[in-house]
């Protein structure tokens, strides 16, 4: 399944490592042969051919099989090795015989900070559903995770100006989605991510049920349904629904994402603090999985894992960039992996239209506490954050209610803002 066209897109194996199974009738006839040829009651005992035969060593066959399998896995764990290489950084390529050291440069420590936007789409490869910026530390193994929400007001031209729809303007207007992502990610962290990956919701299913599901305690009753006959012909191109009951419970790929993505029920009902109740059952879903493969500690999962996501979803990872990951991981707890959201102000609003406007000190303070990867510090103006001031006054931006960090304008004009109503 493609994600996006083009751009080193791999396709999707979907049909390759399908769990099919040939079954046939394996039994056979068990004869009882005890005494089978057993004619020689008069051959004196204790003769050559009454003698007891040896006994086997017991475990000597268990003792091979260990062994076999010792093998096996100790090969799989070499070649994890030996394949695994750590993905390039922004703008200084790794070397690849370079010792396993960090790397002085005049911007940054080589080998120590890895950054890494993680995209989730929805079903119409649209709009994107999840944004999440991550910094891995190698030398202390931990990782931040920061979620980025979808309705974050960024200074583009566009009518519409939040980052979840940065990518649909990109591919209407001909131009590559993730670079113009990349551009606006950059634009209010002040830094680029050094490698992305976009996962749709097949990717993500798919991990899930590769882990075995997923333990989790669902905080509300999720009951929604969403069907679109987008070219009237009385067959729905988009369905999703969500029907998982409030609950601890082991979720299978299917009812994580519906966790995973709930905004509120068919009746309005849900969620008290909409996205920001949201975003927090996502972090402590991303925990719950966590701990799941934490507790497995499984080369096996992690490596289908790894290529589930290379052949469904779009990145510029490879393979052994994911086994490096993969490994990584398991050097990390639960206590190592730190979740947060931008801070901001959920409420504005601008025509009608939802923003979360960024709180520019705030956020500041958390890119160069959790995310930033150079040895500088990132200052306000060397980002192009655009903020709001106050609430407007009346339908219309108000002239001189909205600043830009770095000193420029509004892209577009406050004119280009979208009518939500």
């Amino acid at each position: 399944m493609k994600v996006f066209g083009g751009n080193g897109k791999r396709e999707s194996n979907s049909g390759s490592g399908a769990d099919t199974r040939r079954t046939g009738d394996h039994r056979r006839n068990n004869i009882n042969e005890e005494n089978r040829g057993n004619n020689n009651e008069g051959v004196a005992r204790g003769s050559a051919s009454h003698r007891a035969p040896k006994q086997k060593k017991k475990g000597r066959g268990w003792l091979i099989a260990l062994l076999i399998i010792a093998v096996i896995v100790g090969g799989v764990y070499i070649w994890w090795t030996l394949t695994a290489k750590a993905p390039n950084v922004t703008g200084i390529p790794n070397d690849p015989d370079a010792s396993p050291v960090i790397t002085q440069t005049a911007t940054r420590e080589v080998g120590r900070y890895y950054t890494l936007l993680v995209v989730g789409i929805d079903q119409l490869n649209a709009n994107t559903d999840t944004i999440m910026l991550v910094r891995y530390d190698a030398v202390e193994h931990k990782a931040n995770i920061v979620s980025i929400p979808r309705d974050t007001l960024v200074n583009v031209p566009n009518p519409v100006k939040k980052i979840n729809a940065v990518c649909s303007y990109a591919k209407s207007n001909g131009e590559s989605e993730i670079e113009a992502l990349k551009d606006q990610v950059e634009a209010i962290t002040g830094f680029r991510p050094d490698s992305y990956v976009f996962i749709d919701t097949e990717v993500f299913v798919k991990a899930i049920d590769e882990l075995g599901g997923v333990y989790f305690d669902v905080p509300v009753n999720m009951n929604y349904d969403d069907y679109a006959d987008n070219d009237s012909d009385g067959v729905c191109e988009y369905i999703f629904t969500i029907h998982v009951q409030k609950g601890y419970q082991l979720l299978d790929g299917k009812n994580a994402l519906g966790v995973f993505r709930f905004r509120q029920n068919n009746d309005g009902t849900g969620y008290g603090m909409g996205d920001i109740d949201r975003l927090e059952t996502q972090h402590a879903l991303i925990k719950a999985v966590a701990k799941q493969a934490l507790t497995l500690k499984n080369f096996t999962n992690l490596i289908q894992i790894a290529q589930i996501v290379i052949d469904n979803a779009q990145t510029d990872l490879t393979i052994g960039n994911m086994q490096w990951y993969a490994g990584e991981f398991l050097k990390m707890t639960t206590d190592d992996i730190n979740i947060m959201t931008l801070p901001g102000n959920y409420s504005c609003t601008v025509r009608k239209g939802s923003y979360v406007s960024i709180s520019v000190d705030e956020w500041m303070t958390m890119v160069n506490t959790y995310l930033n990867p150079l040895k500088n510090p990132i200052k306000a103006e060397d980002c192009n954050i655009l903020y709001q001031l106050a609430p407007d006054v009346g339908y219309d931006p108000t002239e001189g209610n909205y600043a830009v960090t770095n000193g420029g304008e509004v892209a577009g004009g406050l004119n280009s803002f979208y009518s939500f109503g």
